[in-house]
């Protein structure tokens, strides 16, 4: 099965200083597909830069004039969490473009499965609101594009980051035609996430949310996880999309989850599973601060999928 990726070095020139949410993230995990060895294995996608109507699907156009003034003003930060560089509005277009071609790859048979390696994260970022490191909601503006295709109906999101996905779900919440998955450690940032948050209205039981302490342990982690994938077969989405978020990993400085390099191994030989018979599956890169352990998972998770 082919496994088809996107890199570049345009992802590395959203400059955020000392932030946790760095360039260097991007550069630990190149260096180690290349040492070895399994970069040569997966494809790579071509991709262009988003357009603006294709952030205007999930974002108000606050949010996109807020992201492109701030870049050109030279930078600066938009909260207390999430800077903007003189070069970030195009990085992020670029990063929300990356999804969009990564799912058109999918869907015309290029690539069985693909992985978007792109920063700024997006899974924080609401409607009216970049927050929590992220600028645009790349797998939200993904899941949009999906749903205008003839042949995807229904959309699958599978969030494993530490942090609760609260753009996310924000963006579906009221929708029938996105299921939206969250593993995450609670109480954390951004403080969202309850067990009791199902969806409302046309989205009524299209929420589960799995709100965990830092101390659970393995074992449990994955007996959520399996739970939780049972309620997304039970949806079954034409199309998987996954916010992959490599601070589960225990030695990131961010959380406090017990995930090893061979926990993202396994969750991605059960994504592949879940997506096994679907139009397929795109994962991109959320969270991941701790730069060994982020790029020996990424290598991890990638390997799962072949």
């Amino acid at each position: 099965m082919s496994v088809g990726i996107i890199r570049n070095p345009i992802f590395q020139e959203h400059q955020t200083g000392s932030h946790p949410e760095c360039p260097q993230r991007l550069a630990a995990i190149d260096q180690k597909l290349e040492s070895n060895g399994l970069l040569h294995e997966l494809i790579p996608i071509d991709f262009e830069p988003a357009l603006k109507e294709d952030i205007l699907r999930v974002h108000s156009n606050e949010v996109f004039e807020t992201v492109m003034k701030k870049a050109e003003e030279g930078g600066g930060w938009i909260d207390s969490d999430t800077i903007v560089s003189p070069h970030s509005g195009r990085v992020a277009l670029h990063s929300a473009g990356a999804g969009l071609a990564a799912v058109k790859a999918v869907l015309n048979g290029e690539v069985d499965r693909a992985m978007c390696l792109v920063r700024p994260p997006g899974h924080h970022a609401t409607p009216t609101r970049s927050m929590g490191f992220c600028l645009f909601g790349n797998v939200a503006i993904a899941a949009e594009y999906l749903l205008t295709q003839e042949d995807v109906s229904r959309v699958g999101i599978i969030d494993f980051d530490v942090h609760h996905g609260n753009g996310t779900q924000d963006c579906f919440y009221e929708r029938g035609d996105v299921f939206f998955l969250s593993l995450h450690q609670w109480p954390h940032y951004p403080g969202t996430g309850a067990a009791g948050d199902l969806g409302r209205g046309k989205g009524e039981g299209t929420t589960l949310n799995f709100p965990m302490p830092g101390e659970i342990d393995e074992s449990m982690w994955f007996a959520c996880f399996e739970k939780g994938l049972e309620a997304v077969e039970e949806f079954n989405p034409d199309f998987v999309l996954v916010s992959s978020g490599f601070d589960s990993h225990r030695e990131d400085p961010l959380g406090d989850f017990p995930l090893t390099e061979k926990s993202f191994e396994r969750i991605a030989q059960q994504l592949v599973t879940l997506s096994g018979g679907r139009r397929g599956m795109v994962s991109f890169l959320e969270g991941g601060y701790n730069l060994n352990a982020l790029a020996s998972s990424v290598s991890s998770y990638l390997q799962g999928q072949l």
